[in-house]
């Protein structure tokens, strides 16, 4: 999970050191970063295969319509992820996006009527109140513009998550791994992502790759370890993107970001910790060992 926070910090550092329009570098990020997620899910069948679990080898159907919608969400994210990125900090960007749980869980509240606490509540009005003011302190007509296209990124990224969900018989990896070629096939119709200038392809290309191996990371570490602890690792893409901006393109985050940031990343902080305190989420490092059974 820090891995793949690290990856995904590093999309805004990347995103600026392209000389490309948005549609170019969202195509080929998404083409390659969906070909290596296709290329895992294969190698994941084939594993499961070989080790006897049932498995047949296929990778499973992708062109159901519950699919086609985690695929269009996915691919939307993605221009919207760019094209705010190219109009907005870096540091705005990702403090709009770590409000992304928040938003989920009350868009599950709507659409599935999952319980919703009232620690996720306050959690939730602190870290809009950081977004708010993140927005506020940068009123110029380009950040402005990047921020809303952050925020609609971030209820974008909010209800592919919810529908991930709600499609469980959907095989979600794959849709967003589709998803990259779908951006790419509209983008042959719709801009030129053939044009990209050809010193640009390999980084272009490299932030391809790094995304496909987060996103892998990601979808494997959220297995692995309770809600509440992924939740806190996920949040260190926050930190990464700031720190990895300010290092490398010199971009010091404005002072209302960083209190707003503050609010946000306290807020995800804070409502892990609760969590964890009232013993909602399990600690499997403190189970005593069982003998498997055979």
């Amino acid at each position: 999970m820090i891995v793949s926070g690290f990856g995904f910090g590093s999309s805004g550092t990347i995103t600026r050191n392209i000389d490309a329009d948005a549609w170019q570098i969202a195509s080929w990020r998404g083409l390659v970063g969906g070909a290596a997620v296709l290329v895992y899910a294969w190698w994941r069948h084939r594993r499961k295969r070989g080790n006897g679990s049932g498995a047949d080898g296929r990778l499973g159907p992708i062109l159901s319509l519950q699919s086609l919608i985690l695929a269009v969400l996915s691919a939307l994210s993605m221009i919207l992820f760019i094209t705010a990125l190219q109009k907005t900090a870096v540091a705005n960007v990702s403090v709009i996006m770590a409000t992304i749980p928040f938003m989920a869980a009350a868009l599950a509240w709507l659409v599935l009527r999952e319980h919703l606490r009232r620690s996720t509540v306050i959690a939730s009005a602190v870290s809009f109140a950081g977004v708010a003011l993140t927005v506020l302190g940068s009123l110029s007509p380009g950040d402005l513009d990047g921020n809303l296209r952050a925020v609609a990124l971030a209820l974008t990224l909010a209800t592919l998550i919810v529908m991930i969900r709600r499609f469980e018989d959907a095989d979600a990896v794959l849709a967003l791994a589709a998803s990259g070629v779908l951006l790419f096939a509209l983008a042959l119709v719709t801009a030129d992502p053939i044009g990209i200038p050809s010193d640009e392809l390999p980084l272009t290309m490299a932030f391809g790759l790094v995304f496909g191996v987060s996103l892998v990371l990601w979808t494997e570490g959220i297995k692995l370890i309770p809600a509440a602890e992924a939740g806190l690792l996920a949040s260190s893409e926050t930190p990464f993107a700031i720190l990895l901006a300010w290092i490398v393109l010199h971009e010091a985050p404005p002072l209302a970001t960083v209190a707003g940031g503050l609010l946000v990343v306290g807020a995800v902080l804070g409502h892990a910790s609760a969590d964890l305190a009232h013993d909602r989420v399990s600690r499997p490092w403190l189970r005593p060992r069982a003998r498997p059974r055979l």
